[in-house]
């Protein structure tokens, strides 16, 4: 009998253990969303209230289809132009990001049933009288978001125009003249532009595209779920309570409800293509002509800032050592990214406002100036003491010892090293991207994000890359070689002479 009453307590500890691990389970299911909430309103956004929450009507959607999904949401941030590869790589479930709906998209990933209509706006200063629609833009330029319906528009018009990364800055970058309108999602418009005094719609918004939730290709079983719950929440007026809470409804969205509403499904047009390969290369190769430029430009102020401050520090006056010591300590102690952006956007609050291909030349001068200071330091250090006396012997003063005797010397030593910090530079120039400089590393993460073709892609933009640096490689062996030859036959000069 008790083995009996022992089985039968073991059979309810069993089934009880089940019971508590399903009920577990369930409540630990999930949806996992992607969405970048940088400069992301008011989609999903760092709440400025309480920094260590997102807020944005989407946040408040997806919270809402996951509890028609009896899920739990869970966003993750990524960036946006990786969004689609971090979704196949299983990073989250869906994306939730003002997704629209192209045809290079299409082939990579599956769309669900559309839940906002979304217009363009054209944004121009107030004191602007010329751009009243995107026809008066032809010889002008025009910022957007990179990868999108907006910039896709653009292209195909054939306007001017520059991708930023988020919003604001493009935004920020109209009120400064840096772009001469900009092109956005009625979204991003009333959130970032509308309230600004000095900012104006130019016409009214036009062109109608939607947004879709992004799966992956074979989540099937999901996309019905997300299909489901996306016609709930508009059939029982959720989501029209959020969107009429974040501004955001409008006719459109009433004639897409509506047709829901009806049981009728909803149609619209895939945004298309633009890209090709022909096309592809020509704009690599426009990026990469850019960046040969910057890294030139910013070696020429590295260079010729750092040897002044080389010989500042080591022979100057007490104070003047002082003042070079700082700057080097200071350039080398801080990140070059904090310093282009500090540069492109704390500049203008003093009324210095450059352009950003100019700040990101000179920003980048600035800091390598720092460390080539300390390369002509060293150089400087490791010529011997007896070619300065050699040279003295011979009725030189100091100006002309340096410059005919130490200079060259230390020049031989330091070029392997400068050598390496202006490859370095190459690859640097891609910090550029934060202050919307389009330079080869940007137009690739666009081009690759834009078609899926980060391998090919990829080889090629290293291949231009190795093109811009090997040749440097062979001329600064050159040049050492040239160097090494000349200050043999000075050696010979100066003993011959003592």
């Amino acid at each position: 009998m008790s083995g009996e009453l022992s089985g039968r307590r073991a059979l309810v500890l069993f089934l009880c253990i089940a019971f508590s691990v399903a009920g577990c389970a369930q409540e630990e299911r999930v949806l996992r969303w992607g969405a970048d909430p940088s400069g992301g309103a008011p989609y999903v956004f760092t709440d400025p209230a309480h920094p260590d929450r997102y807020i944005g009507y989407e946040k408040e959607m997806v919270e809402a289809l996951a509890a028609r999904m009896g899920r739990r949401a869970v966003m993750v941030a990524t960036d946006w132009e990786g969004i689609v590869p971090a979704l196949e790589r299983g990073e989250f479930d869906i994306i939730v990001n003002g997704l629209e709906p192209t045809a290079d998209r299409a082939a990579r990933i599956l769309f669900s049933k559309p839940y906002y209509v979304f217009q363009l706006q054209l944004t121009v200063r107030r004191d602007e009288r010329v751009i009243n629609s995107l026809e008066d833009c032809r010889n002008r330029l025009v910022g957007t978001l990179g990868n999108t319906a907006a910039s896709r528009l653009l292209a195909q018009k054939g306007i001017r125009f520059r991708s930023y990364a988020e919003p604001g800055t493009a935004y920020r970058d109209l009120e400064l003249g840096r772009v001469d309108a900009v092109l956005m999602d009625v979204p991003m418009e009333i959130y970032y532009a509308r309230g600004n005094p000095r900012l104006r719609p130019a016409g009214p918004p036009f062109y109608r595209g939607v947004y879709v939730i992004g799966l992956r290709k074979g989540d099937e079983a999901l996309k019905a779920e997300v299909d489901a719950a996306i016609e709930a929440i508009m059939r029982d007026g959720t989501l029209e309570r959020i969107l009429r809470k974040w501004d955001l409804w409008d006719d459109a969205q009433a004639e897409l409800q509506a047709a829901v509403k009806r049981g009728e499904e909803p149609r619209y047009e895939m945004t298309a293509a633009t890209f090709n390969w022909t096309d592809a290369l020509a704009r690599l190769a426009r990026a990469a002509l850019i960046t040969v430029l910057l890294a030139f430009g910013a070696m020429f102020i590295a260079l010729s800032l750092g040897l002044s401050l080389a010989v500042g520090q080591s022979k100057g006056p007490s104070w003047l050592q002082a003042v070079c010591t700082v700057y080097i300590e200071f350039f080398r102690g801080t990140p070059v990214l904090v310093q282009l952006l500090f540069l492109y956007f704390g500049l203008p609050q003093i009324g210095i406002a450059l352009p950003g291909w100019l700040t990101a030349l000179v920003g980048l001068g600035l800091n390598y100036a720092a460390y080539e200071s300390q390369v002509y330091r060293a150089a400087f250090e490791a010529v011997p003491r007896g070619q300065w006396e050699a040279a003295y012997s011979l009725g030189m003063g100091p100006a002309l010892a340096f410059r005919r005797i130490i200079l060259p010397q230390a020049f031989r030593i330091a070029l392997p090293p400068v050598t390496n910090d202006f490859v370095s530079l190459f690859k640097d120039t891609s910090v550029a991207y934060a202050i919307s400089v389009w330079e080869l590393a940007t137009a690739y993460r666009e081009l690759a994000n834009a078609t899926g073709e980060f391998l090919l892609l990829g080889a090629i933009v290293s291949a231009f890359y190795l093109a811009m640096s090997l040749p440097l490689a062979h001329i600064a062996r050159r040049l050492e070689r040239r160097q090494q030859r000349r200050q043999a036959l000075q050696a010979l000069v100066v003993e011959a002479a003592t």
